[in-house]
């Protein structure tokens, strides 16, 4: 697991300076920051050094698929009381979808190639393949600002290692995956069927 990259995005609003991002490399180096590009940049030089790299926003990634209309829009399993849907969930979700996207493009043009995205824990381990993934820091677990709200984040996926998937905090049995859209649009993906595709949420 020394050979993992990982790395998180706080979104919100980069004019007003909210949002934030942090990782952690092999050997323990951590690094944080606030510059989207920066952000990017950093990505592209990990996988430049053929580092495996999980990159995590901490913003709804996917909604749920209901077919019964009185829970078309309700929170998903494991939310609790802090719906995707709620003034906050859905403020962070189109926040977050751009800027994940604008991430996939720069880090597209800056390698001079587009990676391959997943959301399977085992094919990241045995592929050549960027792992997305959902943060989810909220209440008593978020920190200080955007940045240590990422590192939070980043913390808890790293001791979750060697299988973060057991303890994956939000599973839908139908969903559309918003992140499988911004993968689709930015050439990270091929298949349509990852916009059915859930990926794996850390909740700290």
């Amino acid at each position: 697991m020394n050979n993992i990259a990982v790395f998180c995005a706080d979104v919100g609003s980069i004019k007003q300076n909210k949002f934030g991002w942090a990782a952690s490399y092999q050997d323990g180096i951590n690094s944080s920051g606030r510059s989207i590009e920066k952000f990017a940049q950093s990505i592209v030089d990990q996988l430049l050094a053929s580092k495996k790299v999980a990159i995590g926003f901490e913003c709804p990634l996917f909604v749920p698929v209901r077919s019964d209309p009185l829970a078309v829009n309700t929170a998903r399993n494991g939310e609790g009381n802090r719906s995707w849907s709620a003034g906050a969930g859905t403020g962070a979700l189109a926040t977050g979808l751009v800027e994940a996207l604008w991430v996939m493009n720069r880090v597209s043009e800056n390698l001079g190639k587009c990676p391959k995205a997943t959301f399977n824990w085992l094919e990241f381990i045995k592929t050549d393949s960027v792992l997305l993934w959902e943060a989810f820091v909220t209440s008593t677990a978020k920190g200080t600002g955007h940045a240590h709200d990422a590192e939070i984040a980043v913390s808890h996926f790293k001791d979750s290692l060697p299988n973060p998937e057991k303890i994956n905090a939000i599973r839908e049995p139908e969903v559309f995956s918003l992140i499988g859209a911004a993968a689709l649009r930015a050439g990270w993906a091929n298949n349509v069927k990852i916009l059915s595709e859930q990926c794996l949420v850390i909740k700290p």
